[in-house]
């Protein structure tokens, strides 16, 4: 039986901000990220659900992560409104 190694906290902030940058839905979105004991919090403020859901999505799936908290506000630009 082999021992399963514990990711630390900047290997999971690591691969998460890789995993960030190249995902098109959320790549330019301003999400903080913090994480402490495995578990991610991200927070900001992205113009759409589905970049919110991408970014947690994306930190649920990372190698490591114990949990999500999801503190990321919709909030749509007066451009995006419709008339």
């Amino acid at each position: 039986m082999t021992a399963t190694r514990i990711r630390s906290d900047e290997e999971i902030l690591d691969e998460l901000t890789r995993e960030m940058k190249w995902d098109p839905r959320i790549d330019q979105a301003p999400i903080q990220v913090v994480i402490a004991d495995g578990v991610v919090t991200l927070s900001g403020v992205v113009d759409s659900a589905a970049r919110r859901l991408a970014a947690f999505d994306t930190a649920s799936r990372v190698k490591g992560v114990r949990g999500v908290i999801d503190n990321v506000e919709i909030r749509v630009l007066p451009q995006s409104r419709r008339t």
